[in-house]
C-alpha cells in the first residue's frame, strides 16, 4: 500500500519507518488481513486517513510447477504407452485372421506363415539397433518416425491387394514397431524416478500384456462384425486413426531426450546380432513349410557360433571403452543377467500358447473367432488383475512373487490338461475359463515385477541398450514361441484334420510349457531375497 502526505511525499506502508505506517503494519498485523487506502493520499482538506481493512481471501487456486510436471510425465506415459500397445498388438492380431486371409487373397500356407514371421523377424532384428539410434539421435523423434512408418504400414496391410504386398506390409509395420517399442522403456527410464518409475514399468508390463491378450480377441471380434464387408482388414486399419492421434500427441507432450553422451552406432555389433536373429528365427518360422532343406538347417546350426562371435565382439569393445552395441557390463548385474533369461521364457511361453490354443479352438473344435477371441479375454481379467497387485506386494514378499507366479502358471495348465481329458471335444469355454484364467493371474505376477528387477539398477544413459536387449528378448521369446510351438504342434497332428486330432495334438504340447514354468521357478532362485529387497529400496529412494 502506498499514501500521500500533506508535501507530497510518498509512503510505502511495508517498508517506511515513520509512525502510521508502522501502525498500519501492525493493525495489518493484528487484524491478519492487509491495509488498503481507498484514496491512497491524505486529503489536504482534512486529517482523517481514508482506510480500509481488507479481510484474508481463500489463496486462489493455482498448479504449482511440481503439479505441472507431475501430469506432464503422465501424459508422456499415456503416449508411448499406446505405441508399445500398437506394437504389441500386432504381433497377435493377425492370428485370428489367418483363415480369412487365405480365403480373400488365395494365400497359401507359407503365404500365412510369412504374414505372421514377417512382421515378428524384422521387429526382433532391427530392436536393439531401434534402442541405440534414440540414444544417439533423440527418443522422442526416433518414436514419432517409428509411430509414423507402422501408421503408414498398417494403411498398406489394410488395403493389401495380394499375399506378397501384405507381407511386405507387415515387414515394413515391424521395422516401424522396432524404432518406436524400445524408446517406450527408455523415456520412462529418463522420465520417472522413485516409486513412480516402478508404477510407470508395471503399468507398461499391463499394457503390454493386455495388447498380446487383446490382440487375439479384438482381432476376432472385428473379423466376427466384417465391417463394410472388408473381412480382416480392419485388423490392420484400426491402427491408423489410433496412430495419427497418437503422433500429434507425441509432438505436443513428449520431450527431446538422448544419452548425455551420445554414443555411436557400433555397424559391425548391428550386423551380427541382425544375421544372428534371421539364422535364428528364419529357419524356426520357415524350416517345416519347407520341408528342412540342408540351407535352412545349416543357417539354424550356424546361429549360435554367430551369437558366441557376437558376444566375444562386444565384451572386447565394452573393455575397451569403445561404444558397443550391448554393453555387457549389465549383465554384471545378477538381477538383469537372469531376468533376461527369465524375459524369453516368458514369451516363449505366451506366444505358444496363444498360438497353439487358437489353432485348437478355431481348427480343432470349431469355434467361431469371436468365441476364440473370448478365451483371451478370461486369460486377460487374470493377468490385468494380478499385474496391478504384483508391485504391491513385491516390497514385501520379494522374489517370493515371481515364484508364486509360476506356480500359478503351472497349476493353470495343469488344470487344463485335467480339463481336456474329461470333456473331449466337447469342451466349451466355459469349462476352460478357470484353468484359463489361473494362467492369465500367473503371467501377471510375473511380468509386471519382473521389469522392474530387471531394469532398476541399469543406469539412465544405458537406457536405450538396456530396452534394446529388454525388448529384443521379448520379441525373440514372441517370435520362437509361435515357430517352435507351431511346429510341435503340427508335428503331433501330423496331418490329420480331426477334432480328436487337434485336441491330441494339443495335450501333448501342454506339458512342454508345464517344462518352461517349472525352469522359470528354478531361476527365480538366482535373484536372492537380500538382493531383491535392496533393489526395491533403491526403485523407493531413487529420486
Amino acid at each position: 500500500m502506498e499514501w500521500l502526505d500533506k508535501k507530497g511525499h510518498s509512503h510505502h506502508v511495508a517498508s517506511c519507518p515513520c509512525t502510521r505506517c508502522n501502525v498500519s503494519r501492525v493493525a495489518g498485523l493484528v487484524s491478519g488481513g492487509t491495509m488498503a487506502e481507498s484514496v491512497s493520499r491524505l486529503e489536504p482538506q482534512g486529517s482523517t486517513l481514508s482506510t480500509r481493512l481488507e479481510l484474508p481471501q481463500p489463496p486462489a487456486i493455482t498448479e504449482t510447477a511440481t503439479a505441472l510436471a507431475l501430469r506432464r510425465r503422465w501424459l508422456i506415459l499415456g503416449v508411448v504407452l499406446v505405441g508399445s500397445f500398437m506394437a504389441i498388438l500386432d504381433v497377435f492380431i493377425v492370428t485370428q485372421g489367418l483363415p480369412s486371409i487365405r480365403t480373400t487373397l488365395g494365400a497359401g500356407v507359407s503365404d500365412l506363415e510369412l504374414v505372421v514371421s514377417a512382421y515378428s523377424l524384422v521387429y526382433a532384428v532391427f530392436l536393439i539397433t531401434g534402442g541405440r539410434l534414440g540414444d544417439i539421435l533423440d527418443r522422442k523423434l526416433i518414436f514419432l518416425f517409428g509411430m509414423t512408418v507402422f501408421t503408414v504400414a498398417s494403411t498398406l496391410a489394410g488395403y493389401a491387394p495380394s499375399p506378397s504386398f501384405l507381407i511386405g506390409s507387415r515387414a515394413l509395420q515391424g521395422l516401424g514397431a522396432a524404432l518406436m517399442y524400445p524408446q517406450v522403456l527408455s523415456i520412462i527410464q529418463v522420465t520417472f524416478k522413485g516409486a513412480e518409475r516402478s508404477l510407470a514399468l508395471a503399468l507398461f508390463a499391463a499394457i503390454s500384456g493386455i495388447g498380446a491378450i487383446t490382440g487375439n480377441v479384438l482381432g476376432g471380434l472385428l473379423i466376427q462384425l466384417n465391417l463394410a464387408g472388408l473381412a480382416w482388414r480392419p485388423i490392420f486399419l484400426v491402427n491408423v486413426p489410433v496412430g495419427i492421434i497418437g503422433v500429434l500427441a507425441g509432438f505436443l507432450v513428449l520431450r527431446p531426450s538422448r544419452a548425455d553422451r551420445p554414443p555411436r552406432l557400433d555397424l559391425p555389433g548391428v550386423g551380427l546380432i541382425s544375421l544372428f536373429l534371421v539364422s535364428l528365427i528364419l529357419p524356426l518360422a520357415e524350416g517345416q513349410q519347407l520341408g528342412w532343406p540342408d540351407w535352412m538347417v545349416m543357417l539354424l546350426v550356424l546361429a549360435f557360433p554367430i551369437l558366441a562371435l557376437f558376444v566375444l565382439y562386444e565384451r572386447r569393445r565394452t573393455d575397451n571403452g569403445e561404444d558397443p552395441l550391448v554393453d555387457m557390463d549389465l549383465f554384471k548385474h545378477r538381477s538383469f543377467a537372469v531376468g533376461i533369461p527369465l524375459t524369453l521364457i516368458y514369451y516363449v511361453t505366451a506366444s505358444g500358447i496363444f498360438f497353439t490354443l487358437v489353432l485348437f479352438l478355431q481348427s480343432g473344435l470349431g469355434f467361431s473367432p469371436i468365441i476364440s477371441g473370448l478365451s483371451f479375454a478370461v486369460i486377460n481379467v487374470g493377468f490385468i488383475s494380478a499385474s496391478l497387485l504384483g508391485p504391491r506386494l513385491l516390497p514385501r514378499f520379494g522374489t517370493r512373487v515371481l515364484s508364486l507366479a509360476y506356480i500359478l502358471q503351472t497349476i493353470g495348465l495343469a488344470a487344463t490338461i485335467l480339463t481336456l481329458n474329461s470333456y473331449g471335444t466337447s469342451l466349451n469355454l466355459y469349462e476352460l475359463a478357470l484353468p484359463l484364467l489361473v494362467f492369465g493371474a500367473g503371467a501377471g505376477f510375473a511380468l509386471s515385477p519382473l521389469l522392474g528387477v530387471i531394469l532398476s539398477g541399469v543406469p539412465s544413459q544405458d537406457a536405450g541398450a538396456a530396452s534394446g536387449v529388454v525388448s529384443t528378448s521379448m520379441q525373440i521369446g514372441n517370435t520362437v514361441g509361435i515357430s517352435l510351438f507351431g511346429l510341435l504342434y503340427y508335428s503331433f497332428l501330423n496331418g490329420q484334420l480331426s477334432p480328436t486330432s487337434y485336441l491330441d495334438a494339443f495335450k501333448l504340447t501342454l506339458p512342454f510349457f508345464v517344462i518352461l514354468a517349472v525352469s522359470a521357478f528354478l531361476l527365480v532362485f538366482l535373484l536372492s531375497q537380500r538382493r531383491a529387497r535392496q533393489i526395491i529400496q533403491r526403485l523407493e529412494v531413487n529420486h
